[in-house]
């Protein structure tokens, strides 16, 4: 724990100056939801916003950049969010120094195992630990901590927390006053860190409060969808299945079969749920996914799902379920197609009784997603029931469909737009491009891994084929070890030598190119991404607008590209922009 404590403290120990900016009174009810990589998310107040667009070398105090090196690389240390005003300018480097508040969110993955009860002793080696990290990391500068305020050992919807809070000086004056709150999962600490200068504190201290408690978990639901989940409910694969099914269930299946087959992929339980005699387990409230693969070549449309058959279905097979138990349905709830998240799905209720025990109620939803069935369902007894139907309800409303790029990653499916592997691409191809390539080739070997056009592209309606907008998805594998590393080659020779090339591509068509519109490398999420963007033209027609994104890893590439005519391009920007933004790594947290 104290190698753990003592890389995070350096990390936001760096950022310990502030800055007088003045605002007008908080807002305390209008919060903004952002995702912690894949982890989580939290919300923050409508006054602040996120910089991860600024250096983070000049946001470090000059007191810790003369303890390093000139070639170190700062962005290694910088926090996974970091928050400032809107409004805030960042300071010029080198230039005069100023001061500022922030905000910083940190997330660490790894395993983390508390006692329900921290004794004394504990608490104190602790915080001992903490105290003494902080310490040595403020060695070499004038930066002192004038006092330390009391440690606190709390819960925050149901995760371990350790809040802790000091008033530090610089040369005995400018005092800053920092907190911080470390917040515990099995697999993950996020630490939230305040700092502010005294006069500002109370300011920034309300915006730090409002955010501390908005922290949710996410899931990953087979690279196809993401769900966000309350942190007070966690996935209880440590418990038996055998202990969690119901007695009137055993009483069929016997003592010799494997329950462990009959788990669901997910079943999370309340976060403290415990059972102390596994021959009489209370009934207690669940909430389950389970992935069924079930490859269409279209996206099902809402009308197109025959309600009054799947409800017949599902009718039967609950109550042949329950035929030799004595549970019995009162009643059924309303069977009802919606759309989430661009697909279709059914949802559907029931309340059930055993006996002239209490009742309890079954939620459950199927996600018909395009290459596979997502099933959620809930089970409460009437007593929890209110806690259990909200967080089904918040967890419904949080599913995020996914792009699934084989083998690299996950982006965020676009709502309107459907990828289409179902065309014939030599349909897709435009007449210049035909030209050069000529009629006896093979189109199908210059198809993109994933292409996406709009979800009503009818690739029938030669007024739709003639001109069309698209974002094509390409992965490549070889070595690429020189364009992953940022300082392998210099960036004016990657511009020159991709504006080159773009030039000769289209010296073939009739195109010619009407604006070198951007270029830009940075290092995000584990990947080099290069991007660049140009507007090319054929004499008498609407500009169309290029815009083009690699990612790098030491042994692959991937091409994401916008094709986009000048009257559509807010929109296609807009969702490229999204797709972009939101690619996670495979195993990238």
């Amino acid at each position: 724990m104290n190698k753990k404590y003592t890389t995070l403290l350096l990390l936001l120990s760096l950022l310990v100056q502030t800055n007088y900016i003045f605002a007008k009174d908080i807002p305390t009810t209008t919060l903004h939801k952002i995702d912690i990589l894949n982890i989580g998310s939290i919300a923050y107040p409508q006054a602040l916003e996120e910089r991860s667009d600024i250096p983070f070398k000049i946001l470090v105090d000059e007191e810790f950049r003369k303890l390093m090196s000139d070639s170190i690389d700062y962005e290694k240390f910088r926090p996974t969010l970091i928050f400032f005003e809107k409004g805030f300018v960042a300071p010029q480097f080198p230039g005069k120094k100023i001061s500022f508040g922030y905000i910083s969110v940190t997330a660490l993955s790894g395993t983390y195992r508390f006692p329900k009860e921290m004794s004394d002793i504990q608490k104190a080696k602790i915080e001992s630990n903490i105290k003494q990290d902080v310490d040595t990391n403020l060695v070499g500068t004038q930066f002192l901590v004038k006092k330390w305020n009391p440690f606190e050992f709390k819960n925050i919807n149901g995760l371990v927390a350790i809040q802790y809070s000091y008033e530090q000086t610089l040369r005995g004056k400018d005092q800053t006053n920092i907190i911080t709150t470390n917040l515990y999962d099995s697999d993950v600490q996020l630490q939230i860190v305040l700092s502010a200068p005294k006069k500002e504190y109370k300011k920034w201290l309300a915006y730090y409060n409002q955010m501390i408690r908005t922290f949710n978990r996410k899931v990953n639901i087979a690279d196809i969808a993401t769900f966000e989940y309350p942190t007070e409910i966690q996935d209880r694969k440590d418990i038996p299945f055998r202990h969690l099914v119901d007695n009137e269930f055993k009483k069929i299946l016997g003592d010799s079969v494997n329950y462990e087959q009959f788990r669901p992929g997910l079943l999370f339980l309340d976060r403290d749920f415990a059972i102390a005699d596994t021959t009489n387990v209370p009934a207690f409230g669940s909430l389950s996914f389970n992935v069924l693969p079930e490859y269409k070549k279209r996206t099902l449309s809402k009308d197109s799902i025959k309600v009054d058959v799947l409800e017949s279905n599902i009718k039967l097979n609950v109550q042949q379920n329950i035929d030799s138990t004595d549970y019995r349905i009162n009643k059924w709830g309303e069977f009802k197609v919606v759309e989430l998240g661009g697909v279709p799905a059914i949802q559907y209720s029931y309340e059930q009784q055993l006996r002239e025990e209490q009742t309890s109620e079954v939620h459950s939803t199927y996600i018909f997603d395009k290459p596979a069935q997502i099933q959620i369902s809930m089970s409460s007894p009437i007593n929890t029931l209110p806690d259990w139907k909200n967080r089904y309800d918040k967890i419904l409303e949080s599913y995020q469909r996914l792009v699934n790029i084989p083998n690299v990653g996950t982006m965020y499916y676009p709502l309107h737009l459907e990828e289409r592997s179902d065309i014939p691409f030599e349909v897709l191809v435009d007449k210049e491009s035909k030209k050069k390539l000529g009629d006896s080739i093979d189109y199908e070997r210059f198809r993109p891994t994933l292409l996406f056009l709009k979800d009503d592209f009818n690739q029938n309606d030669s007024t739709q084929l003639k001109s069309f907008s698209s974002i094509t998805i390409n992965v490549q594998e070889g070595d690429f070890s020189k364009l992953s590393y940022p300082d392998s080659i210099s960036l004016s020779t990657i511009e020159f030598e991709i504006k080159a090339s773009v030039e000769r591509n289209l010296k073939n068509t009739g195109y010619s190119l009407t604006g070198w519109d951007s270029f830009n490398s940075c290092v995000v999420k584990g990947s080099r991404i290069i991007s660049y963007s140009y507007t090319q033209q054929l004499s008498g027609t609407e500009p169309k607008h290029m815009c083009i994104t690699y990612f790098y890893t030491p042994t692959k590439q991937m091409q994401v590209t916008l094709t986009s005519s000048e009257s559509e391009y807010s929109f296609w920007k807009t969702e490229y922009d999204r797709m972009v933004d939101s690619f996670r790594l495979s195993g990238w947290r």
